[in-house]
């Protein structure tokens, strides 16, 4: 069985950046305005009013303080309440491979590594703009690489999914170096005109570069990886290709992403920490010994309970810092760029954990040693 090494990871955010203020303006433009056209509908309880949004309600419920975005005006314009991305040609890089790039690149630059040199390309990310050619391919095209890609979907648990399979891969000798990137352009999914969600997701790129250890130095060797799936209907996604078969019989039929915010939290609560102590005592690895846990960003009361769960103790900034202040949910990405942002004060020998949690519901985590 050979060793893999996680040799570099690379993360982007858009430049573009919405404050929950402005957020706010904008939803309760719209939440005004739908009350008003709909009064009398209001009044007689056939549909409910729209609620208003605060900061102090983000704030409070989340954590988050803002959010990057790839696209701003389409997102804060009552009439849209969602991305403006301009249509392609099929000989044009699509937007999320573009995307992806952002990330990829820095990954292999870091790496010292060409695309040529990828055996295997994995997006794992919670959705793909397309179905088919994979996402994938088009990545490992773009930078060069031969041999085989495939596009994975396990909402905001993507990455260690993909970090999963590429370590089983490399360990088993089918590849020497995997590259899974996780471009994450959150803001086409969410459902910006309901209170519940509007705030959540902000959009970002992750990458990282797994290879089979060659005595190269540095890197995080990958002590083990586990991942675990168990199904709910809580917190779901209905944007697919069947939709446009759904309006032959209704028109007016929207997809859209809906949640029991309070159902969520205490099923991952519990499901999330368990998948993860699950893989420490399996590689034997005690609470005490994990210097750090890099989770994915879902929200800050989440975080602090899942950390306390993993390590034992009460979360603190040094032990499993956020990210969520400055750029919200940003899906399966988030966990790499918390891992990427938060691990070089880290000596060779220390130990961390990552873990990820999404919709489905699918867990994956990840225990990983600096060299």
């Amino acid at each position: 069985m050979h060793t893999s090494i996680i040799r570099s990871t690379g993360y982007w955010a858009p430049s573009n950046v919405i404050t929950n203020a402005e957020l706010v303006e904008s939803y309760n433009a719209y939440a005004r305005r739908f009350n008003a056209e709909h009064a009398a509908e209001i009044a007689a309880g056939e549909i409910d009013e729209v609620p208003f949004s605060s900061s102090e309600f983000i704030t409070n419920a989340s954590g988050i303080e803002r959010r990057h975005v790839y696209e701003k005006s389409g997102i804060l314009d009552i009439d849209t309440l969602t991305p403006r991305i301009p249509p392609r040609r099929f000989e044009d890089i699509s937007a999320q491979a573009e995307f992806a790039m952002k990330a990829v690149r820095p990954a292999l630059e870091k790496a010292g590594r060409e695309g040529a040199e990828i055996d295997g390309v994995i997006v794992a990310s919670s959705a793909q703009q397309r179905n088919f050619p994979g996402l994938s391919c088009e990545i490992q095209n773009l930078i060069g690489a031969s041999g085989w890609s495939f596009d994975l979907t396990m909402a905001c648990a993507s990455a260690l999914y993909g970090l999963n399979i590429a370590n089983a891969m490399i360990r088993s000798g089918q590849a020497r170096r995997i590259l899974v990137c996780s471009p994450e352009i959150m803001t086409c999914i969410n459902v910006h005109s309901r209170r519940d969600v509007h705030f959540i997701f902000g959009d970002a790129a992750s990458a990282i570069l797994v290879e089979a250890d060659d005595g190269t130095p540095g890197g995080w060797e990958v002590l083990g990886t586990h991942t675990q799936n168990k199904f709910s209907n809580h917190l779901r996604s209905d944007y697919g290709f069947i939709n446009i078969a759904e309006r032959t019989v209704d028109p007016d039929y929207t997809p859209g992403l809906d949640q029991d915010g309070h159902r969520v939290f205490k099923d991952v609560v519990s499901l999330a920490p368990v998948v993860a102590r699950d893989l420490m005592t399996r590689i034997g690895l005690e609470p005490e010994g994990v210097r750090r846990a890099w989770l994915h960003q879902a929200n800050i009361r989440m975080v602090d309970m899942i950390a306390k769960r993993i390590l034992g103790r009460d979360r603190t900034p040094e032990n499993a810092p956020s990210i969520l202040e400055e750029y919200g949910n940003t899906s399966s990405s988030s966990v790499v760029m918390n891992f990427e942002m938060n691990s070089d004060d880290m000596n060779a020998g220390d130990t961390g954990i990552m873990c990820a949690y999404g919709a489905g519901y699918g867990v994956g985590a990840a225990a990983v040693r600096k060299r």
